[in-house]
């Protein structure tokens, strides 16, 4: 408990928002969270269901430079990472989230005129239906530019180019010249034209939309405003049931728990959500059952990190949060739906900044 207190005070800051006492009820939530659910009607595979909250005691090293990290054997005393000035230590999945909670209740809140989200997603598209066949993977940023009530709101799009989705298509593509363009036909479109898909990044595109001002879609198909993100509750019990009151009209078919997993991620990287909010998003992430943890990783922008995972393979969704495991920063999300697509959250936050297509590279 020391050490994770002792994570969680540093970040925390100068004067510690979260106490022992704090500690050991986000942890209590969490272990009587599983024993209320004993995933009755919850709808997950066989696999699936046999995970429970030991998941998250999957044991984590965390050190001060988040580039040294490795695993410690059970029963073995933390050690002192090369170069640095104090031990390591032992976490959990769950308590990576916790540290992370701590550090987002602390965060100042910021404002400006648009609130700007950036995802990165990846398709694969089938060329060559003939004889050979292979596919390409296509990598494209959709930016979101909202605007505030009685404003306006932006959408642009930007293709990064596409290059062969795996060793064997590439093989196929280079029998087949090596194109760096591919006619995929005509689009459904009211005025059909034809559809190329090139190697090298496109003309970024920024539309006007209005209508989309103040709405953030990620709590709801219609969106809701910003007086409904920044009215969201505190605790993680009281978010539970906000998020789950939608469910019915929104996914009726999915299990709570990849639903919460979902609607969780999309809280932190898609609104304006207050620093409590965010913190209680997170506590809510660590008492889900079914988290994997890996360590030592880097996101789409090369950041070091710890990714939580979780997987719903039913719902032939997973969920991907990397996160710095000493500062608790939230660094990306990737949601994965399905075996050809993917997306990345790059970047979120107010800006003052006037709006324009995504840029022509990662970042």
């Amino acid at each position: 408990m020391t050490d994770l207190k002792n994570l969680l005070d540093e970040a925390a800051g100068p004067e510690p928002l979260v106490s022992d006492a704090d500690v050991s009820a986000d942890l209590g939530r969490a272990r009587q969270a599983a024993r209320r659910r004993r995933f009755t009607g919850a709808g997950l595979t066989a696999v699936a269901a046999t995970v429970t909250l030991a998941a998250l005691a999957t044991p984590l090293l965390l050190s001060p430079n988040s580039g040294q990290e490795a695993a410690t054997p059970p029963g073995q005393p933390s050690v002192s990472a090369p170069g640095a000035s104090e031990p390591v230590r032992a976490l959990t999945a769950g308590q990576v989230l916790l540290v992370a909670a701590a550090a987002a209740e602390r965060a100042e809140p910021t404002s400006g005129q648009y609130f700007r989200v950036r995802v990165a997603w990846t398709r694969d598209l089938a060329v060559n239906q003939g004889k050979d066949p292979y596919k390409i993977r296509e990598t494209m940023v959709t930016e979101t530019w909202t605007g505030r009530a009685g404003g306006t709101a932006y959408r642009g799009t930007r293709s990064l180019g596409a290059k062969p989705a795996t060793a064997a298509d590439k093989a196929a593509w280079r029998r087949h010249g090596s194109p760096t363009s591919w006619n995929l036909g005509k689009t459904d479109t009211v005025v059909p034209k034809d559809q190329i898909i090139r190697s090298t990044p496109t003309r970024g595109e920024l539309l006007e939309l209005p209508e989309e001002a103040d709405r953030y879609h990620a709590l709801g198909a219609a969106g809701v405003p910003l007086s409904e993100v920044l009215a969201l509750p505190t605790t993680p019990e009281a978010l539970r049931a906000r998020l789950l009151k939608d469910k019915a009209a929104r996914a009726a078919a999915a299990d709570n728990t990849s639903y919460l997993a979902s609607m969780a991620a999309g809280l932190l990287q898609e609104t304006p959500a207050p620093p409590k909010v965010r913190a209680a998003a997170l506590r809510l992430l660590a008492g889900l059952p079914g988290a994997k943890v890996e360590q030592n990783v880097t996101d789409a922008l090369g950041r070091k990190g710890t990714a939580v995972q979780f997987s719903f393979p039913s719902a032939w969704l997973t969920i991907r949060l990397i996160i710095d495991p000493v500062s608790g920063k939230f660094l990306s999300s990737e949601h994965g739906g399905g075996k050809s697509r993917e997306t990345v959250g790059l970047e979120s936050g107010w800006t003052n900044n006037k709006p324009t297509p995504p840029p022509t590279a990662l970042r």
